[in-house]
């Protein structure tokens, strides 16, 4: 079955005991060994294997083993098909690593608002009375709170989204760290 050779996805052609018998180009990249199980990451191996072996068809939401040198694992959705009259598993492999990378740039996007330092010096000079009203520092203030107050909404959607990830689990601990920061810069 020489076409499978050229599908511009990750697809993998697997007998019962999962070892692989064909792949495409993008899927041979991918391949640890000759099995399946071998690209896949330790903690996810088990939970594949019951579900795969369980079921004709079906996805699954597993963490690979990383091509990378990161050596951290990738997140991917692992589409399969049993065809009984051939014995074989037809196996489809979907990368999530843009979502993370996307979820990434935002959350990096709020720590620079954030955390910028020349930021905090600035807000430190519209607050001296002595260059402004303090009606003036009073709208100032409610400003910031108000920002501080959409950064902490941007946090809580950014951690609903992520949360569910088992890679992203340092991430939505540092979404609840930075949105604990902001409430008590507002109690100040």
């Amino acid at each position: 079955m020489e076409e499978i050779h050229y599908l511009p996805i990750p697809i993998f052609i697997l007998d019962a005991k999962l070892n692989i018998i064909e792949s495409s180009s993008s899927g041979t990249k991918m391949m640890k060994g000759s099995s399946f199980l071998d690209m896949i990451e330790e903690e996810s191996s088990t939970k594949f294997s019951r579900y795969f072996h369980r079921h004709s068809t079906g996805m699954l939401e597993i963490n690979m083993k990383s091509a990378t040198e990161s050596g951290m694992p990738d997140l991917h959705d692992v589409y399969f098909q049993f065809v009984e009259n051939k014995h074989k598993f037809f196996v489809a492999v979907i990368s999530k690593a843009q979502n993370y990378s996307d979820i990434s740039k935002k959350l990096d996007r709020i720590q620079k608002q954030l955390w910028n330092p020349n930021q905090e010096e600035s807000y430190q000079k519209q607050l001296h009375p002595s260059s402004f009203h303090l009606d003036s520092a009073a709208g100032q203030i409610r400003k910031q709170e108000i920002d501080i107050q959409a950064a902490i909404h941007q946090l809580k959607q950014l951690h609903a989204e992520i949360e569910d990830l088992p890679a992203a689990r340092h991430l939505a601990e540092q979404c609840m760290r930075i949105e604990e920061t902001l409430k008590n810069n507002i109690k100040l």
